[in-house]
């Protein structure tokens, strides 16, 4: 491998700050914290971690995810998805696995989907 290839580590994780709003399409390969604002279309094929004071709103498709702040919106997960009890969810969900803490607020709807499924989903996104 020549010097100037660089391969993404295992660890890398994609952050938007608090403080920081971002309106848009957002495609990552690595593991996504929110603490800020994000409204529009994400797809990760890492794990998502939505902070206590973040607001997400948009498409959501990710691999898993930990949820402490406010997401509106369709989202979808490949494996588990956690509802922290300070987490409030509002839309659409489509995944393998949840959990919802006390005092965690959930409203809408939940679907319990397939790894067959999420690949139809997600198709265009993930390869390989």
């Amino acid at each position: 491998m020549a010097k100037h290839d660089v391969s993404p580590s295992i660890n890398e994780v994609s952050r938007i700050s608090a403080g920081t709003e971002v309106k848009g399409s957002l495609v990552s390969k690595s593991d996504m914290r929110i603490d800020g604002n994000f409204e529009g279309d994400m797809v990760t094929s890492g794990k998502l971690v939505v902070g206590e004071g973040a607001v997400v709103r948009g498409n959501i498709i990710c691999a898993c995810a930990d949820i402490w702040g406010n997401i509106e919106g369709e989202f979808c997960s490949r494996d588990a998805i956690t509802l922290k009890s300070t987490a409030n969810f509002t839309g659409n969900l489509k995944t393998n696995k949840i959990c919802i803490e006390m005092g965690a607020s959930f409203c809408g709807n939940c679907v319990i989907i397939t790894e067959e499924e999420f690949s139809k989903i997600s198709s265009g996104y993930f390869e390989g």
